[in-house]
């Protein structure tokens, strides 16, 4: 199938067209084991909260400029903060994976904000965690249980059980994600942890801060050792990931074409159209508009 290079925010309307195997509404569906590779070369944002498990092969899974290997047993949770794409796959690469709306679990918790509960839920949290057999099966375990539930029409309370089924997962999950998370802690040495930390906050302020000095004094550094720390870890000097991030950004609001230039200039707080298209041309090559004609070819 091929489709549109002009999907940056993938809806979760146009998320079900292209993918959704069993679905209850747009605020909720499963696929099937398959490949999720017709936007693979172009990155997006989800406009739902996506789980997913690598069944089969390999691939690249790139989340917010960093990127992650795929292989099976390989768990991915994605927000609707999320820039992802998904690349470099082997032929045999195939996952599953659910996506939902914020409101369809605030429906049964009344709390608006219970997905955000979750860490690994978090922009600020490592979006790719990797299981053992045990963990990845009982993963594709519940998966199983949802699919047969959507499927059971004599059920008169789909929703309400999927909902809760959904729930526990989210729990086994958190779990899966905490053991996770102390194994890699406990791997990282001090400049690899800074990095890292670094990273989730230029994702969290990158749209009004550009400045390295920002960020060194939110952690306590020099400017100077943040930026040799950073470039020693991901070959990368922290100006040039603050670059990426909205050069990026930028990037996918451009590729929807209902957005004017000066609009998306101001959504990433630059004085003026002037200003944000001579710093995307210095990092692109190319002029915003530019850039969208190359895009849409």
């Amino acid at each position: 199938m091929i489709v549109s290079q002009k999907i940056a925010q993938l809806t979760l309307s146009k998320f079900v067209e292209l993918y959704a195997h069993h679905s209850i509404s747009t605020d909720f569906f499963i696929t099937e084991e398959r490949s999720l590779l017709t936007l693979s070369e172009y990155p997006y944002r989800s406009g739902g909260y996506i789980i997913g498990i690598c069944t089969s092969g390999t691939a690249q899974v790139e989340v917010n400029l960093h990127t992650y290997p795929a292989q099976p047993g390989a768990l991915l949770m994605a927000t609707p903060f999320h820039i992802l794409r998904i690349h470099s796959a082997s032929a045999d690469f195939l996952c599953r994976f659910l996506v939902f709306s914020k409101d369809f679990l605030a429906e049964q918790t009344g709390n608006s904000h219970f997905v955000e509960s979750f860490n690994f839920f978090r922009t600020t949290a490592v979006p790719v965690i990797y299981n053992d057999a045990t963990g990845g099966g009982l993963i594709l375990q519940v998966l199983d249980f949802i699919e047969q539930t959507l499927l059971n029409d004599n059920n008169n309370y789909r929703v309400q059980t999927c909902r809760s089924i959904l729930t526990t997962m989210l729990y086994i999950i958190a779990d899966l994600y905490e053991k996770h998370h102390v194994i890699t802690q406990g791997r990282q040495s001090r400049k690899q942890e800074l990095s890292a930390i670094f990273r989730n906050l230029v994702f969290q302020h990158y749209r009004e801060q550009r400045t390295v000095h920002f960020y060194s004094e939110l952690l306590f550094v020099t400017s100077k050792h943040l930026t040799e720390t950073v470039k020693e870890v991901t070959g990368k000097t922290a100006g040039e990931w603050i670059d990426d991030a909205i050069i990026l950004e930028a990037k996918v609001i451009l590729r929807n074409s209902s957005v004017s230039v000066a609009e998306v200039a101001n959504s990433l707080h630059f004085p003026d159209q002037s200003s944000f298209g001579k710093f995307f041309k210095k990092h692109t090559g190319y002029s915003p508009s530019q850039f969208r004609v190359v895009a849409a070819q």
